[in-house]
């Protein structure tokens, strides 16, 4: 499709697209998607973060908020990274756009789809729209740092001891957790002005990642995982190491300015005055103990509760090592012992490798259910389509956002049988070797898995190898009876030798740990908690009003908090301003 062409039907649907919503017309708006489109708003239409997909569903929603949301001045992008563009499927167009309303910019992007084989304009519809809030009117994101050094006083140390000081005893928001999403968070408040304290109960930011095991990489390319504002440098390994990570995020808190305490724990019970619209929260900062009232409390701990590891018939006579892998430390301290690692997830895999390469006399993978397994190159290939090199992170963040996350599942239910092909020989010699494989919820592979339920699948990066070559063995679809003083012994009656046995089994879920940090009472005025997805494809609690007054979650993954963290400022703003009523 030429250029011109591109830009003429995105032009002729828009000016449509604009007109109806700016007249308020629902049954027009809707007759411009397909019948089976899809809506996405963060914060457009509503305070809140929805997908709708069908028509009867986005003219319901339509029917509700367009009244109220006084739109205006739509202008198609014209920029290099926006201006309206061939899709990648055939028959597509993509083109972004922007708006405003009386108190807020906003941004959107969309992809056409032609319903006919004639050159006929109106045969265009939108399969996806996506519409955000991108700034509220005089709360704008601050641009780079301002250049003090022409004389005049404060000196840069100075100005930002001053902010230090004053979110140190007014924090307006404290971030509970200093990983990557809490700190990207900080990132993005502090830009938009809003005093932040984070709250980090390790030693050193970073020591989360460093605490794990040592030949652990991120299983994404560098460029999924680049933090906000700050791209990893040019010659940055293409696979993240672990300690890398961690070192990097502890740099990026000096390079962003931000405020961290570590060695800081939150105290068990705060408590929130609905009437002052306060907190009240007590830190323990290595040993002192300060008590803070922020306007909100935004938990960034993670997705993850406490190491699980199940109770086994006899556990206690068996006279070798029992551990959770995340006490693992790394296969050179295993070098001719017999090892059972339970479970096949990516922590499993890596153990596993990680052991046989530091030659375990032997290596058995013990596995309950069936598990997805994707070479890692291939999962690197699909994440440089959306986010390629060359492209800034900003833009691809936005693009990848503006396709709603059930969509993505069904392209790939759709289009997966092409790399499927490309993975049949890993996939036929598990499967030989007596492993149990699938292809992910309808053929669509791991990612659905990420979302729905944070495990269920592995990564590979050489463990599939050496189980082919039979170096690493599998003992698959039966459940453990019971430990003897040396071997577990399984439900069809075998038995395996051991000296150490290492749980690969995950961890339980946020709901009791937030429980233990906020309370009973407060988790139960949550909508939900903030793991697994909702109906419509969101994360049920995260970047959006909880339930809660005053209570935020940031889970998710790197680009989560690197675009969503956005949102999650907007929605401040405008609970501080009055727009928004918690």
């Amino acid at each position: 499709m030429t250029p011109t062409l591109s830009d003429e039907v995105a032009s002729s649907w828009f000016i449509s697209f604009a007109e109806c919503l700016q007249h308020g017309d629902v049954a027009g708006t809707t007759s411009l998607f397909l019948p089976n489109g899809w809506l996405r708003d963060f914060l457009a239409f509503n305070w809140d973060l929805r997908t709708l997909h069908g028509h009867e569903k986005i003219s319901s929603y339509l029917s509700e908020h367009l009244p109220t949301s006084k739109f205006y001045g739509f202008e198609l992008a014209s920029d290099q990274y926006f201006k309206p563009s061939a899709g990648v499927m055939p028959g597509t167009v993509n083109a972004g756009f922007t708006f405003s309303t009386p108190i807020a910019n906003g941004r959107g992007y969309c992809t056409l789809t032609s319903t006919t084989e004639i050159d006929d304009m109106a045969g265009w519809k939108a399969s996806t729209v996506f519409m955000t809030l991108d700034s509220l009117n005089g709360y704008e994101e601050d641009g780079a740092a301002e250049d003090i050094y022409d004389g005049r006083c404060p000196t840069w140390g100075e100005a930002r001891d001053m902010k230090w000081r004053k979110a140190e005893q007014e924090p307006e928001v404290l971030i509970i957790g200093a990983g990557q999403n809490g700190l990207q968070v900080a990132a993005r408040l502090r830009q938009m002005k809003i005093p932040t304290l984070v709250v980090e109960k390790n030693d050193r930011v970073g020591d989360t990642w460093r605490r794990r095991y040592p030949t652990l990489t991120l299983h994404t390319p560098k460029t999924h995982h680049s933090l906000l504002y700050q791209p990893f440098p040019s010659n940055w390994p293409f696979w993240t190491p672990r300690d890398k990570l961690a070192d990097w995020l502890e740099q990026y808190v000096f390079s962003q300015d931000l405020l961290v305490w570590t060695k800081s724990r939150v105290m068990p019970g705060p408590t929130y005055n609905r009437s002052s619209k306060e907190w009240t929260v007590t830190v323990d900062k290595a040993g002192q103990i300060f008590t803070l009232h922020p306007k909100h409390v935004i938990v960034a701990t993670g997705m993850l509760g406490e190491p699980y590891v199940p109770t086994i018939e006899d556990q206690d006579i068996f006279e070798g090592q029992i551990m959770h892998s995340e006490g693992f430390s790394g296969g050179a301290d295993f070098t001719g012992k017999r090892v059972i690692v339970v479970g096949t997830g990516n922590s499993g895999a890596d153990i596993a490798l990680d052991l046989s390469t530091h030659n375990a006399r032997s290596v058995t993978m013990m596995q309950r259910s069936s598990t997805c397994v994707q070479p890692a190159s291939i999962i690197a290939e699909q994440h440089l389509q959306v986010y390629p090199t060359d492209v800034p992170i900003e833009v691809s963040d936005f693009r990848a956002f503006a396709l709603p996350t059930l969509r993505l599942f069904e392209i790939l239910a759709e289009t997966r049988g092409m790399s499927w092909d490309r993975e049949k020989d890993l996939i036929e010699g598990l499967r030989e070797a007596g492993m149990k494989v699938d292809m992910g919820p309808h053929g669509a592979g791991i990612l659905p898995l990420v979302y729905l339920r944070f495990g269920g699948f592995w990564m590979d990066v050489g463990c599939g190898k050496k189980i082919i070559s039979r170096e690493i063995k599998v003992k698959s679809g039966v459940e453990i009876q019971k430990f003897t003083k040396n071997s577990m012994i399984f439900s069809d009656g075998s038995e395996i030798e051991a000296d150490v046995v290492i749980f690969a089994t995950g961890y339980r879920n946020m709901s009791q740990t937030l429980k233990n940090l906020l309370s009973d009472e407060i988790i139960h005025e949550t909508h939900s908690l903030p793991y697994g997805l909702d109906e419509e494809g969101e994360y049920e609690a995260g970047y959006r009003p909880t339930g809660h007054p005053g209570l935020w979650f940031a889970p998710g993954s790197f680009n989560n908090s690197r675009l969503q963290s956005k949102y999650l400022g907007i929605q401040l703003q405008a609970a501080n301003i009055g727009y928004l009523k918690l």
